[in-house]
Formats: C-alpha cells, sequence, structure tokens
C-alpha cells in the first residue's frame, strides 16, 4: 500500500527524455524512482557506480579538506 508522496525537482527536459526511455522499458517514473529506493535499501549504498576524481583532484579535495590550500589568483593562472 502506497501511502507516501516522493518529490523531486528536476529540468522538465530531463525528465520528459527519462520518461521517454523508462516508458520503452514499460515502466513509469514512479516504478523507477521505486526500483532504484528498493535497490538503495537492498544494497546499502547507490546501485550506480559514481565517476570517481582522478589522482589529481582526489589529492587536491584531501589537500583541501585538510586546510593545506594556497590561494592563487587569476593573473597566477
Amino acid at each position: 500500500m502506497l501511502t507516501v508522496d516522493v518529490r523531486a525537482r528536476v529540468e522538465p527536459q530531463l525528465k520528459e527524455q527519462a520518461a521517454a526511455v523508462l516508458q520503452a522499458q514499460g515502466l513509469d517514473v514512479s516504478t523507477a524512482i521505486r526500483l532504484f529506493l528498493r535497490s538503495v535499501v537492498e544494497k546499502g549504498e547507490l546501485p550506480i557506480d559514481l565517476p570517481r576524481p582522478n589522482r589529481t583532484t582526489a589529492d587536491a579535495i584531501r589537500a583541501a579538506r585538510a586546510g593545506d590550500v594556497t590561494d592563487v589568483s587569476l593573473d597566477d593562472l
């Protein structure tokens, strides 16, 4: 029994394009969201692989979190 509404704000074009892809698979947006949420619960994490930063970016993120940053002006670039 469905008793809770879930709302998300997305670009209209994104919703239309996703709905068309899902419809070709015999699904609607609500069903796809339920499938996604069930998968999150079953896996205990996101059910998709997200892009990972390359080594340079990961090192910069770690340095920034540690407070080890250098101020750079636009002129320096």
